[in-house]
């Protein structure tokens, strides 16, 4: 058990890092590519939508045969390869437009199966610690490449870039490989559509999942961002990389006491909390003249993101019983995932026609949708009214 969780935390470190170039610097180079905001935006849009609408069936595939690991190892093989041999010779918008999707299915099903595979391994009572512990590992390997890269740019080029990620993600597939799943203890169902519909129209899902939907959307379109911003402001690539150290360093402590408190308190409070903060934090982007403001706006990630980023996992938990766990983390997946793809389509037609600046305002305005819905319908998770 000892060797599981040191293996899914080495996993969840080399496999996060990767996102320390897509994440932060991919934007970069297709902007350097001539593509506008919107543009990229919608790249990200596409791929988030299609990688959406396939998790719930991947979820339901995993709860099936009752495995988690082929699904991950597919998608590392896939982004891999993609990423090594086919990125860096593409030029044209439509070729990304067609290549984008793909990606998504793979990325998503990685982080779905592996979301899953830590909620399989972690005892009940002490889930949202258990998941914290083992998700700031992914924080952790973010943090130290993306202070690397801003101590050493030249990684940002693309003949370093691209095979750097395919490495990753191959190192991250070796490690896979050793992680031993647990043995379901449960019958598993039969793939069923009656039942995505049953958990999605529960009461407490449906609420939770429109918080969500309105949140995410308004975070991922501030963050994705926020390397464009300080390009807008004058900045540079070492800003971007000091940006993204600072909001990943000051999540890492705060995962594990969201969780911790979440275990302890229950789950809806710091959900409020969080829903409270993000307005403030997306309104404070959208008046700020200095790259070096941005870096300090982005500790407050660790009010925002190191909540959302843990909590809705044990959250949703906590609504269904173990045998449609992988199911309900796949509508949980596919609801984060339609919300990555609006908020970066969103944000970038808004950037394209009223600037960066009025980008923020108007997301500003999304958050507090997700602020009035948390506030008004969304429950507590942390009881025993297990939807069967």
């Amino acid at each position: 058990m000892k060797k599981n969780i040191i293996l899914i935390r080495a996993f969840f470190f080399l496999f996060f890092s990767a996102w320390s170039f897509i994440f932060s610097f991919i934007p970069v180079y297709l902007r350097d590519k001539g593509f506008s905001v919107g543009e990229i935006g919608i790249l990200a849009s596409v791929s988030s939508l299609i990688g959406a609408f396939t998790q719930i069936f991947i979820g339901y595939f995993s709860d099936k045969i009752g495995r988690r690991k082929p699904f991950i190892i597919l998608g590392l093989l896939g982004l891999s390869f993609i990423y090594y041999f086919i990125f860096p010779k593409l030029n044209s918008f439509l070729c990304f437009f067609l290549l984008y999707p793909l990606i998504g299915i793979f990325i998503q099903s990685v982080i779905t199966s592996s979301n899953v595979l830590v909620i399989d391994l972690s005892l009940e009572e002490k889930m949202g610690r258990e998941y914290a512990s083992t998700r700031i590992w992914g924080s952790i390997g973010f943090l130290i490449l993306i202070t690397v890269i801003g101590i050493f740019p030249i990684l940002t080029k693309p003949e370093y870039m691209f095979p750097s990620i395919s490495l990753i993600y191959l190192l991250s597939l070796i490690l896979v490989f050793f992680i031993k799943e647990p043995k379901l203890k449960v019958g598993i169902k039969a793939l069923n559509l009656k039942d995505i519909k049953e958990i999605i129209l529960f009461p407490k899902v449906k609420n939770f999942l429109l918080f969500y939907f309105f949140y995410f959307t308004s975070l991922m379109g501030a963050s994705s961002n926020v390397n464009l911003l300080i390009k807008y402001l004058g900045g540079t690539n070492q800003h971007i990389s000091f940006a993204y150290s600072a909001s990943s360093a000051s999540e890492i402590p705060f995962m594990i006491i969201w969780g911790s408190l979440s275990d302890k308190i229950g789950r809806r409070p710091i959900l409020l909390f969080a829903s409270l903060v993000l307005p403030i934090r997306i309104f404070l982007y959208s008046i700020t003249k200095n790259p070096l403001y941005v870096i300090t706006i982005q500790l407050m990630h660790s009010l925002t993101f190191a909540i959302i980023g843990t909590i809705p996992i044990v959250y949703i938990n906590d609504l269904v019983p173990s045998e449609k766990r992988a199911t309900a983390q796949g509508i949980l997946s596919m609801t984060s995932a339609l919300s990555s793809t609006f908020g970066p389509l969103l944000s970038g037609v808004t950037a394209d026609i009223l600037g960066l600046p009025g980008m923020y305002l108007f997301l500003t305005f999304i958050s507090v949708i997700s602020t009035l819905i948390a506030i008004l319908s969304l429950k507590e998770s942390k009881i025993n009214t297990f939807l069967v």
